[in-house]
């Protein structure tokens, strides 16, 4: 694969999204709950607490526990979580 003429080579491996990933997936919601029968969905942003554990929020700032193991969770490739309720 190339890149395209003008592309800075600093960019190249840059894994930052050109979209906010939060905005997206909440901006989906009602349409996965009408087509997929789910009550309720809770999209929850990872990151880097004190220690280096990783701790889930909510885009409120409300504090998750964690559903499924985040280190394999990386930018562009989201993990999903089921449970009932």
């Amino acid at each position: 694969m190339s890149r395209a003429p003008g592309t800075p080579m600093s960019s190249v491996l840059d894994r930052t999204l050109i979209f906010d990933e939060f905005e997206t997936l909440d901006a989906a919601v009602p349409y996965i709950q009408r087509s997929a029968g789910i009550a309720e969905i809770n999209v929850v942003e990872l990151s880097v607490g004190a220690g280096g554990a990783f701790e889930g929020k909510t885009k409120h700032g409300e504090k998750v526990q964690m559903l499924i193991a985040v280190d394999k969770t990386v930018p562009g490739q989201p993990s999903l979580a089921f449970e009932n309720i």
